[in-house]
């Protein structure tokens, strides 16, 4: 009988090489270039590129403001947009592995078509990258979504026994932070900070050396 191999959503966060990163953003902002699209996350800064946006911020708990303050329809959706975008990272990363090129963008395509629940069941069930006690946080916070994305009412968003969202809303954030920092231990698991930074690295150099090849040539 194969075992299965122990899940990658144990531990804390890790930081990243912040020396790597300033590299990183300077050749982008001295060459102009940029890649496609990447997540870089780290413990005191992150960076998302993708097309033509770029955004950086100074802290993990900063990106998007994950975790909604306040009871409110629109933040709570906006707040499953980012739990989304982090597991969509997980499965291009794993399916992918260090392939930097136009792929992953085919890859969202594919992923827009995919519902959450599936995405979630792929995480546990086929690939075991999520616990079972996450996989079940996961869609217990799911439910929350679904409803809301139908309803205005609070009152039909239950959150545990005899409970709806409004009485637990408290619960529903630590939930939603716990998850969050989960599912950041698995990407930078299936995806390390610093092994990404190194080959975006040196393949921009690379570009950087075949846009000063060119420019040689015609002078």
């Amino acid at each position: 009988m194969k075992t299965k191999r122990k899940t990658l959503d144990l531990g804390e966060p890790k930081d990243i090489n912040e020396e790597k990163l300033k590299e990183l953003l300077d050749l982008m902002d001295k060459h102009r270039i940029r890649p496609l699209k990447i997540f870089i996350v780290g413990k005191k800064q992150w960076l998302r590129v993708y097309g033509s946006n770029i955004s950086h911020g100074f802290h993990r708990e900063e990106f998007g403001e994950v975790i909604p303050r306040n009871l409110d329809r629109g933040d709570i959706l906006d707040a499953f947009t980012k739990i989304e975008f982090i597991i969509n990272e997980i499965i291009q990363s794993v399916i992918l592995e260090k392939d930097l090129s136009e792929k992953g963008s085919w890859l969202d395509s594919i992923n827009t078509k995919i519902d959450l629940s599936q995405k979630i069941h792929i995480l546990r069930e086929e690939w075991n990258l999520i616990s079972d006690d996450t996989f079940q946080m996961l869609n217990k916070l799911k439910n929350v979504r679904n409803v809301l994305a139908h309803s205005w009412d609070f009152g039909n968003a239950i959150y545990g026994k005899d409970k709806t969202l409004e009485t637990n809303f408290r619960q529903f954030q630590q939930d939603l932070k716990e998850v969050w920092k989960r599912l950041i231990v698995v990407y930078e698991n299936v995806q390390p900070q610093d092994e990404l930074m190194d080959k975006l690295i040196q393949e921009l150099n690379k570009v950087i050396g075949r846009k000063n090849e060119t420019t040689n040539a015609t002078k």
